[in-house]
C-alpha cells in the first residue's frame, strides 16, 4: 500500500482526533453523510469530497487491486462484495469508498492466510467479530493511514434458502448464482452477483450510499431479489 503524503497524515490525524471526543461525533457523521449523499455537480461535493475522502482513507481503485493481487498470490477464493463490488458489476466507480469488502469463499479455511498476506502489505489485524447477518463471521484490517479491508465469510445456508430451494446438497448448483466478474480499471475481478447484492441490501434501513448501490443493482444491473424458502 502506498505511503499517504504529509496532507493525507494531517487528514487522518485529524480524524483519529474527531474519534476521541464524543461530542464532536454527531456534527461529523452528519457532515460525511451530507457529502456523500450530494451530487457530484454540487459545490458540497466539489470542495469538500476530497476532503471528506481523505479523512476517511477512501479506497482507490488501485488500492483495492493491491489487496485482491495479495489475496490472488496466496491462491485464495474470494470475491467482492459491498460497495466496490456494485461498482465493479457496473464496471466503474460510481462513488467514495471508504473500505473494501472481500468475501472469502471458505472464511474458516482461510481467514489466516488472508490477514497473514494482507499484513504483509502494511495492513493490521484490528478486530473479528461474529453477528447475526449475511455475512456472519468478519475480520477488520486497518493499514494505519485510513485504508480499511474487511473479510467476511459467506452464509452459505442462506443463499442455498434463497436460491436452491433450501435443499443444502444445491451448493455447487447455484455458485454461478452467487458469483459473477466484474471489473475494475479495466482489470477483471470476481464478485458477488447482483441479486446477492441486493439480497444483502434488504431488512435493515439504508443510508444515502446504500441507497445508491441498490439503485444501481435495480436499474442499471435490473437485478430482482430471490424469494426466501422457509421450511
Amino acid at each position: 500500500m502506498r505511503r499517504p503524503g504529509l496532507f493525507a497524515r494531517a487528514l487522518f490525524r485529524l480524524t483519529g482526533f474527531v474519534k476521541r471526543h464524543r461530542l464532536l461525533w454527531m456534527p461529523a457523521g452528519w457532515l460525511s453523510h451530507r457529502v456523500a449523499s450530494a451530487s457530484d455537480s454540487s459545490v458540497l461535493k466539489r470542495w469538500l469530497g476530497p476532503v471528506r475522502d481523505r479523512c476517511r482513507g477512501a479506497m482507490s481503485a488501485g488500492d483495492v487491486l493491491e489487496v485482491l493481487d495479495a489475496l490472488e498470490r496466496e491462491g485464495l477464493r474470494y470475491c467482492l462484495a459491498g460497495g466496490w463490488g456494485v461498482d465493479a458489476l457496473v464496471g466503474r466507480r460510481t462513488r467514495s469508498h471508504d473500505d473494501v469488502d472481500v468475501a472469502l469463499d471458505d472464511y474458516d479455511r482461510d481467514v489466516d492466510s488472508a490477514v497473514d498476506a494482507l499484513v504483509r502489505c502494511g495492513f493490521e489485524l484490528v478486530s473479528t467479530h461474529e453477528i447475526t447477518t449475511w455475512m456472519p463471521r468478519r475480520s477488520y484490517l486497518n493499514d494505519g493511514a485510513g485504508h480499511r479491508v474487511e473479510l467476511v465469510s459467506l452464509n452459505w445456508s442462506l443463499l442455498v434458502n434463497a436460491f436452491g430451494n433450501g435443499d443444502p446438497s444445491r451448493r455447487a448448483n447455484i455458485e454461478d448464482r452467487v458469483y459473477a466478474q466484474g471489473s475494475i480499471d479495466g482489470h477483471k475481478v470476481p464478485c458477488l452477483s447482483a441479486e446477492v447484492q441486493l439480497l444483502y441490501h434488504t431488512h435493515f434501513e439504508l443510508h444515502a450510499q446504500l441507497r445508491h448501490d441498490v439503485s444501481l443493482l435495480h436499474g442499471e444491473l435490473g437485478a430482482s431479489s430471490p424469494a426466501l424458502h422457509t421450511s
